[in-house]
C-alpha cells in the first residue's frame, strides 16, 4: 500500500482512522484471510472440499446412510439396556416354544460391537445372548426342534436353514431371522457328542444393529 506524507504523519493518520472506525480492523483481518486463502489455494471448509463445515445432524445422516447400505436397513436409535431386555424376552419366548423342561444356562443378553458397520464399538452395537438347555426332565430334544419348526413361522420368523450343521458331527440345526426386528436365531441340537457328554441344545439369539443414543458411553468410544 502506498502512503503519502512523512512516517510520523502516517502513524497519526492511521491511529485516527482506526479509532474513528473500529470495524476497520476486523474487516481488514477477514479480507486478509480471504486473500491468503486464494493465494495459497487453501479452502476455508472442513477439509472435504465442499466449502461447508459438516453439521452434527449431517454427520449422523451420513453414518446412517452408510449403515443402511451395509445392513439393508437403517439401524434404530435405541438404548443399550432396552435392547438387551428385548433379546432376553425373545430368548424366553424361544424356550417357551420348545416346550421343554430342563436345566437352562444362566447367562443374560449383552451388547457387543456391530462388526458390519462399527467393529470398534464406538457408535453402533448389537446384542448377543447364547444359552443352552440340558438334562431334560420333560419333553425331548427332538420334540423341541419340531416345535420350533411350527412356532417360529407362526410368530413372524423366517426359517433360513433347517438341516445338518456344517460340522463333522452334522447335528440338527435351525436358523431363522425376524424381518421386522432383524433378530436372528440359531438352534443346534448336539445329539452326537464325544465321550460321555450328554445331549444339549445350544441357542444363540442376536439382535440387529442399533445406533446408541447420543451420550451413550460404549466401550470403544
Amino acid at each position: 500500500m502506498k502512503w503519502f506524507g512523512q512516517p510520523e504523519e502516517r502513524r497519526e493518520i492511521q491511529g485516527r482512522v482506526i479509532r474513528k472506525h473500529p470495524r476497520v480492523r476486523a474487516l481488514y483481518a477477514v479480507s486478509t484471510a480471504i486473500l491468503l486463502a486464494g493465494l495459497t489455494g487453501c479452502s476455508m471448509d472442513d477439509g472435504n472440499g465442499s466449502g461447508d463445515v459438516e453439521k452434527p445432524a449431517d454427520k449422523v445422516a451420513h453414518e446412517q446412510s452408510e449403515a443402511r447400505e451395509e445392513l439393508g436397513y437403517v439401524p434404530e436409535v435405541r438404548g443399550v439396556a432396552a435392547a438387551e431386555e428385548d433379546v432376553d424376552r425373545t430368548s424366553s419366548k424361544v424356550l417357551g416354544w420348545m416346550a421343554i423342561e430342563g436345566e437352562v444356562s444362566e447367562s443374560g443378553a449383552a451388547a457387543g460391537s456391530c462388526d458390519a458397520v462399527d467393529p470398534d464399538f464406538t457408535t453402533y452395537y448389537a446384542v448377543n445372548h447364547p444359552w443352552s438347555v440340558y438334562d431334560v426332565q420333560r419333553g425331548s430334544f427332538a420334540a423341541a426342534m419340531a416345535k420350533l419348526r411350527t412356532e417360529l413361522p407362526k410368530n413372524g420368523w423366517n426359517i433360513t436353514r433347517d438341516g445338518k450343521a456344517n460340522t463333522e458331527a452334522g447335528n440338527p440345526e435351525i436358523t431363522a431371522v425376524h424381518p421386522k426386528t432383524h433378530h436372528t436365531l440359531s438352534v443346534e441340537w448336539r445329539e452326537k457328542r464325544s465321550g460321555d457328554l450328554k445331549e444339549i441344545i445350544l441357542v444363540d439369539v442376536d439382535s440387529g444393529c442399533y445406533r446408541a443414543p447420543k451420550g451413550t458411553d460404549l466401550p470403544g468410544g
